[in-house]
């Protein structure tokens, strides 16, 4: 990997991810090192490609993918609420060792796809992020594993803390001093909550309940807000717009949230009812966009949110920028080279064929 020089047909530079054609690239001891315009002699040859920056997965349940399809006929509660739900039920009919497994094809699956970061809910309490250590050192995808508590105990709660990178809440239905402990807890972790996926939680006002006794530093779904309820928010909002749908719970008001200025993130969800592939979350997201606001173009803010926002909240120092660290996709051009628009051309087409992935072991692909 040492001395590594690559020539790709374009890539998508920096935090604006600006679109620059003939690039050559340098990689010295696992950082960029240089990005030059137009072609290095010495350099291998991907001038078919189109190099990204590797995107986040900034909400998921990977576990769920054990038992594909699940649920198909339940309500949301029916499916996946705590802790008498299908999910549960199906959770406690098998060994650790099928969910570890199904996880592991999951993060493989999500390298193929592009995705070199996942911040995963974890349920189960401490068997649960038990069952993860192993992802949790694993270089090659960043595993991100939130737990939770299904009954709350202080002394759980602590090594809950030593176990995981954040806590992951279901929902506001905890007490407030519970709240107000699990913040103490992860007060330099992530603490991330669903809310407002339903609109029980949303006329329950979760929001306000959370941001006084929790301090939630990633708010995953919101997909009852309103642009009022998004106006002042300094939360990043994960968005996770297949779930939402298949779920029936209502349609994000993705647009609204990127006019308000909140930080946009994506994320793909329960792997059990919809694919590791956010790819198809982010052309979702554009579509719905669109319909929300027609002749609109937000595909800059949406890769932003699969990208650079998701870095400066997990604080990764990733992105096509020399002095950053050498993780990157190559994405073949056909249908992005010859595209008038080349972001919304990489959302919606990025997927469709094979990608090659780099990161801190090589290519892969």
């Amino acid at each position: 990997m040492e001395g590594l020089r690559l020539n790709v047909g374009a890539a998508f530079l920096g935090k604006d991810l600006e679109y620059v054609e003939r690039v050559n690239v340098v990689v010295e001891k696992g950082e960029i090192t240089h990005i030059g315009r137009g072609y290095d002699d010495r350099a291998e040859d991907y001038r078919g490609y189109v190099l990204l920056p590797p995107l986040v997965n900034s909400h998921s349940h990977l576990a769920d993918s054990a038992f594909p399809e699940y649920g198909v006929n339940l309500t949301i509660k029916e499916a996946v609420g705590d802790p008498k739900s299908e999910k549960y039920r199906l959770f406690g009919s098998v060994d650790s060792e099928r969910l570890r497994e199904a996880i592991g094809r999951a993060l493989r699956e999500s390298l193929r796809r592009g995705v070199f970061a996942v911040v995963d809910f974890r349920e189960q309490g401490l068997e649960g992020l038990r069952l993860v250590q192993e992802f949790r050192k694993d270089r090659g995808v960043v595993y991100l594993a939130l737990g939770r508590l299904d009954e709350f105990d202080e002394d759980h709660l602590m090594k809950l803390r030593e176990l995981g990178d954040g806590y992951g809440l279901p929902s506001a239905s905890a007490n407030e001093e519970e709240l107000k402990a699990i913040r103490r807890a992860f007060s330099d972790k992530l603490r991330a909550a669903h809310v407002s996926e339903t609109l029980r939680h949303y006329l329950a006002n979760d929001l306000e309940r959370l941001l006084n006794s929790y301090d939630p530093n990633l708010i995953v779904h919101a997909s009852r807000f309103s642009y009022k309820d998004f106006q002042g928010l300094s939360v990043p909002v994960a968005f996770c717009p297949r779930s939402n749908l298949w779920l029936g719970v209502g349609v994000p008001r993705i647009a609204d949230a990127i006019r308000a200025g909140v930080e946009v993130l994506f994320g793909t969800d329960n792997a059990g009812l919809n694919t590791v592939n956010l790819w198809k979350d982010l052309e979702l997201a554009l579509l719905i966009t669109r319909a929300q606001e027609p002749t609109s173009d937000y595909s800059a803010e949406i890769l932003k949110g699969a990208t650079y926002h998701a870095y400066e909240l997990l604080g990764l120092n990733w992105g096509l920028e020399e002095g950053r660290e050498a993780r990157f996709v190559l994405v073949p051009g056909e249908g992005v080279f010859e595209a008038i628009n080349k972001r919304t051309a990489l959302i919606k087409r990025a997927s469709e064929r094979p990608l090659l992935a780099f990161n801190l072991r090589g290519m892969v692909g």
